[in-house]
């Protein structure tokens, strides 16, 4: 019995002190978990810190607290991230992958370090966006550890391997490449196989398709095919099919609003029925939202504006409701926009021109108010910036019609200033250059004849066949029309968050299990 009880007391006395350090950092990070409160994030750091201050080299289970040491480092310092910061965490986790490489019963942690090292490199290369020197790009480093996560996830019923097709494929959209988008494809129509039939998967499935949507919409750009904007149209059903009623349907409602008016910009064969039901989802988006978040209520006000805009502009007969209601909306938008976005100050412009020009000037809809909005268009737009040209172009178009209308000088001349900006701008190998020479030389001859009393308003713009001149033209007087419209063309492509037609970035799936 002594024996029995000196070994006991050896055992007792010997014990590892880390393991009660590293069991009090796992209870705070639970109580972080549970809370969001720093105070236990912070005595989750300096615990399992402690911890692993103590398990030095050679420590059986040094590989545990680099790991959770790294992932709670990596919480507390996400608010104001630094280079060094960040240095420390993937050092942590660079060497806990050393240490269980030799060990196959230790795969699925491996996993998971794999997981979060490809986080916090995709989150350094989301900051190195905005800050390149502090954070240079890592988008490569991150797609090789998610797609290390997924290597050691090779079974399809690995309930994390949808999780780490949908990381990969997000990092790869990113990258943006060709063959990256190729791959991401297949690795998320994977993810939503695996998911679909899994009811405990939903919230993956969403992220899934959600990310998917985007992958057709960074491809379209290389692709300009209508085949992209239609695969992004229908995973877009699909995930508004997943939502219950009630708010969770509204970000999916303006995103799906947006996808359809791109579908009719570049397929009018779908005008009617595309516009029709891009019309419900707006409206619904608009009614779910009730302007507590004002990001969002500004995107369905934008949406709705579009696509009620184009119904006017591309269907017959002309429902002036239409283009009311759009007129409205802009206004409304452009209220709750600090920024004064350019793209939304000429989409109204174009809105109350087509008013005037379709029906008559109201109290609420005058020459003078596009005027004034592409006034404040020009004015936020950087003139570098090829949509610049074209609000000038719009410009002089207004104020030459109300010549036309009026017969005075004073709106000629602001025309002809407008045109020979556009002219001095636009490159001479654009398809419109000649065209734009001619309205100004038109113009200036107008001007020449009304001062010498030779005719009073009775000046006529050229036409094109091929599309009028009209604010509402897409046409921009640059050379890089093609890509530009399919940017300018969304529902509300503006420059801001606040403003954008896309869905929110989607963050990668990446799961920091618990301790």
């Amino acid at each position: 019995m002594p024996s029995i009880l000196r070994s006991l007391r050896d055992r007792i006395l010997t014990k590892d002190p880390s393991d009660a350090l590293f069991s009090a950092g796992v209870n705070a990070w639970k109580e972080y978990e549970e809370t969001r409160e720093s105070q236990y994030l912070a005595e989750a750091v300096r615990n399992h810190q402690a911890a692993l201050n103590i398990r030095v080299s050679g420590h059986p289970r040094r590989s545990n607290s680099l790991f959770c040491t790294a992932m709670a480092l990596w919480a507390q310092c996400l608010g104001a991230l630094t280079k060094e910061s960040s240095s420390t965490v993937i050092a942590y986790c660079d060497e806990a992958l050393r240490l269980l490489l030799d060990k196959p019963d230790e795969l699925g942690r491996r996993a998971i370090i794999y997981t979060n090292l490809g986080m916090v490199y995709f989150t350094l290369f989301r900051l190195g966006k905005e800050d390149p020197v502090a954070f240079p790009a890592n988008i490569g480093k991150a797609i090789q550890n998610y797609r290390s996560a997924l290597q050691l996830r090779p079974a399809k019923n690995d309930p994390d391997r949808p999780t780490s097709l949908i990381n990969l494929s997000v990092a790869l959209v990113q990258k943006g490449s060709k063959d990256d988008l190729s791959n991401a494809f297949i690795n998320l129509r994977e993810a939503v196989e695996l998911c679909a039939t899994r009811p405990t998967h939903h919230p993956l499935l969403l992220s899934a398709l959600n990310n998917l949507a985007q992958a057709y919409h960074s491809r379209y750009d290389y692709s300009a095919n209508v085949s992209d904007v239609v695969g992004k149209v229908e995973a877009l059903r699909m995930i508004l099919d997943l939502k219950d009623e009630g708010r969770g349907r509204l970000v999916p409602l303006v995103n799906l609003t947006n996808a359809l008016r791109t579908l009719c910009d570049i397929q009018p064969a779908s005008w009617s029925n595309d516009l029709r039901e891009a019309v419900l989802h707006g409206r619904e988006a608009l009614k779910l939202s009730d302007g507590s978040d004002n990001i969002i209520h500004v995107k369905a006000l934008i949406a709705l504006a579009n696509v009620l805009f184009a119904r006017y502009v591309q269907i017959s007969p002309k429902n002036v409701t239409d283009l009311d209601q759009a007129i409205k909306y802009y206004r409304q938008a452009i209220d709750r926009d600090s920024k004064n976005d350019p793209i939304l100050c000429s989409r109204l412009a174009s809105a109350i021109y087509n008013r005037c020009q379709g029906f008559e000037e109201v109290e609420w809809a005058t020459l003078k108010d596009a005027i004034s909005y592409n006034r404040q268009a020009l004015h936020a737009c950087p003139k570098d910036d090829p949509l610049y040209l074209k609000i000038q172009k719009d410009l002089g178009s207004i104020y030459l019609t109300r010549f036309k209308n009026s017969g005075a000088e004073g709106d000629l001349v602001m025309g002809i200033q407008a045109y020979q900006d556009v002219v001095s701008y636009c490159p001479d190998d654009n398809d419109d250059f000649t065209y734009y020479q001619g309205i100004l030389k038109d113009a200036k001859r107008a001007l020449q004849d009304k001062r010498k009393g030779r005719t009073g308003k009775n000046f006529t713009t050229r036409s094109r066949s091929s599309q009028s001149d009209s604010p509402l033209s897409p046409r921009s007087p640059t050379k890089r029309k093609s890509k530009l419209r399919r940017r300018r063309s969304g529902a509300a492509s503006l420059r801001s968050k606040q403003s954008s037609d896309e869905s929110c970035p989607s963050r990668p799936a990446s799961i920091i299990l618990t301790h």
